[in-house]
């Protein structure tokens, strides 16, 4: 019994150093956050996990659970249809040049079913946290505070979110903007017609959300931003 305990203690003080080596390397500043590689002085050298490459996405307030392979107890992997699979019931159509968008309009099977609270729960989940509330690209990621410490912002200018009430959204047709929800904005959508990952925050919703739902979005954002500009520059908002 008392072997047990001691050897019981023994892991936990394992356990307890090892991660008090991990936060010692990671404040030392001799963590490479892009490589993994770890620096101590000019004779120790080795590799950690690089830790914002996990998750679903490149930035770890958007850790996704929707690429994680899950079993259950003794269960053996699942047989996954091979690439380029169709189902019976169709698949969509990916476009990744956005003149291929520009005429696409919302279905009408969308728009006759259309429901504004559950799109706004859409909306809600997978957007408001960088578009904002009011769609003004005012979520509270731009006010998130970056890991250095010194009161700067995580997001750099650059890269902050799109204001989607904005004549340069407004101007988009619909498919256009059906195509930057799908890819990712603009720097997702360039990124996949050259078969490279996407260098943008945003996520591309092809991998999360159905054709339906992001066309949801796109009637939602519609009905809030209106439609069109007319020619003394005043919007016609959706009624």
């Amino acid at each position: 019994m008392k072997f047990i305990e001691f050897q019981i203690k023994s892991n936990n003080l394992a356990i307890f150093l090892v991660s008090l080596l991990m936060v010692f390397v990671v404040t030392s500043g001799c963590y490479n956050s892009t490589t993994g590689e770890v620096k101590v002085g000019g004779a120790l050298k080795f590799e950690l996990p690089v830790f914002p490459q996990t998750g679903g996405h490149a930035v770890l307030v958007f850790t996704e659970m929707h690429y994680s392979e899950s079993y259950g107890s003794q269960e053996v992997p699942r047989l996954l249809p091979p690439d380029g699979a169709v189902p019976i019931t169709g698949s969509e159509v990916k476009y990744t040049k956005i003149d291929d968008y520009i005429n696409d309009v919302i279905p009408s099977d969308v728009l006759n079913s259309y429901n504004d609270d559950h799109a706004m729960k859409i909306y809600d989940v997978n957007c408001q946290v960088c578009h904002g509330v009011n769609l003004d690209g005012m979520g509270p990621i731009v006010y998130l505070e970056s890991a250095r410490g010194d009161g700067s912002k995580a997001l750099n200018k650059g890269s902050m979110p799109v204001n989607l009430d904005s004549d340069r959204v407004r101007e988009l047709t619909d498919g256009e903007i059906f195509a930057y929800i799908t890819w990712g904005g603009r720097a997702g959508l360039s990124a996949a017609d050259r078969g490279r990952e996407s260098p943008a925050i945003m996520p591309q919703y092809t991998k999360l959300l159905t054709v339906e739902e992001r066309w949801e979005l796109v009637k939602y954002i519609r009905e809030r931003i209106g439609d069109s500009i007319i020619g003394d520059g005043t919007s016609i908002k959706s009624k």
